[in-house]
């Protein structure tokens, strides 16, 4: 299939209470790892490539890093039958812009560092030229921390009646929202404030997207896509299955130099965490439902 957006997804998973997965990727053998699963649980899929990952992908340069991903993500998407959807995740507006004009179908704005007007005003207007393009649009209101990074570990919870005025104003297809989660946890220790979550749901009508998921309780997220989370972002969770298989296959071929020979056991680990995923999330079997 061709690249697809990821608004007639998210609107159904908020009807029928289920998540779609966004699958973060740093490498080719991570973005086939998520197509793969996403084939085999016939489920429609977001392949995630965030700021960080296009800079790598880019060799430092952001824009090549950008016309790389897009070439995959193309390509990968015409390979297999199910819809995927190629996102830019917390992309500045200089990203963005770039995403859509190479063919990104769904693009992530983060004003978060800006003052509240200015990031109402910015969003609205790549907002508008997404829309222009036949892309998705996503923004965050709070701030998700991140646990590996020093002066980051903690951020501000999201509030509901700024989140109404937000999406009132920007025009937002999907809002990342800040209930507790924090980016980069290498294990499950986290609660979601639920009672917030119910609120952001009862202020606004758009999806709501749940960042850091790799270090929140299995009981949190399942409860958290029963109020309202319509889209759920993992990252962490599958880099450590990756580089699990990685270590594995070198600490008992400690000899082999070929790269094939660790990176096949690598992508196949992290295929079937991303199809534990999609199980779980309740997204597996919907994509010719």
């Amino acid at each position: 299939m061709t690249l697809t957006t990821s608004v007639p997804w998210l609107r159904r998973a908020q009807a029928e209470k289920f998540a779609v997965g966004a699958f973060n990727a740093n490498t080719m053998e991570q973005v086939q790892a998520i197509i793969m699963a996403a084939e085999e649980e016939q489920a429609p899929v977001i392949i995630q490539i965030s700021h960080r990952a296009v800079e790598y992908i880019g060799a430092g340069s952001r824009v090549v890093g950008l016309r790389y991903i897009a070439e995959v993500g193309r390509i990968a998407a015409e390979s297999v039958k199910v819809p995927v959807v190629l996102h830019l995740d917390h992309g500045s507006a200089g990203d963005v812009l770039q995403a859509l004009a190479l063919g990104f179908t769904s693009v992530m704005f983060d004003g978060g560092d800006l003052p509240y007007e200015e990031n109402v005003a910015q969003t609205r207007d790549l907002c508008a030229a997404a829309h222009e393009m036949g892309a998705s649009f996503e923004a965050e209101l709070g701030d998700v921390p991140r646990a590996d990074v020093p002066g980051m570990e903690t951020g501000a919870l999201t509030d509901p009646e700024q989140a109404a005025d937000f999406v009132t104003r920007t025009g937002v297809d999907a809002l990342a929202i800040s209930l507790g989660s924090v980016h980069a946890l290498k294990q499950k220790e986290v609660s979601l404030d639920f009672d917030r979550l119910d609120r952001i749901r009862a202020a606004v009508c758009v999806p709501l997207v749940l960042h850091g998921s790799s270090g929140v309780l299995d009981e949190s997220i399942r409860e958290g896509i029963r109020r309202g989370l319509c889209k759920v972002n993992v990252a962490t969770q599958l880099n450590g299955a990756f580089t699990r298989a990685v270590r594995c296959y070198l600490a008992g071929h400690p000899d082999d130099v070929d790269p094939r020979k660790y990176l096949a056991p690598a992508r196949l680990s992290m295929k079937e965490q991303v199809k534990e995923r999609m199980r779980f999330f309740g997204v597996s079997g919907k994509a010719f439902s």
